[in-house]
């Protein structure tokens, strides 16, 4: 029972830490002549290797707490 809390404690911590950390980065301003005609923004970045990896494992984190959701449902 405590441990159930202590976990739903940090990982509410983790959260609004992680939170706080993705918010606290700078945006940069955008560039003066885009590459896309004249219209003002950010040129497009390609989605390299990294980016799919972090989708996979994004999906595959989704699937594991579904799955494990399920079982301890089942349990009760």
């Amino acid at each position: 029972m405590m441990r159930n809390f202590l976990i739903k404690k940090l990982g509410c911590v983790f959260l609004i830490l992680n939170s706080l950390i993705i918010l606290a980065q700078s945006v940069p301003p955008p560039p003066e002549n885009p590459e896309s005609g004249d219209i003002g923004g950010y040129p497009a970045s390609p989605i390299d290797d990294y980016t799919i990896f972090l989708f996979i494992v994004a999906v595959l984190m989704i699937v594991l707490v579904t799955v494990k959701a399920k079982q301890i449902t089942l349990k009760d």
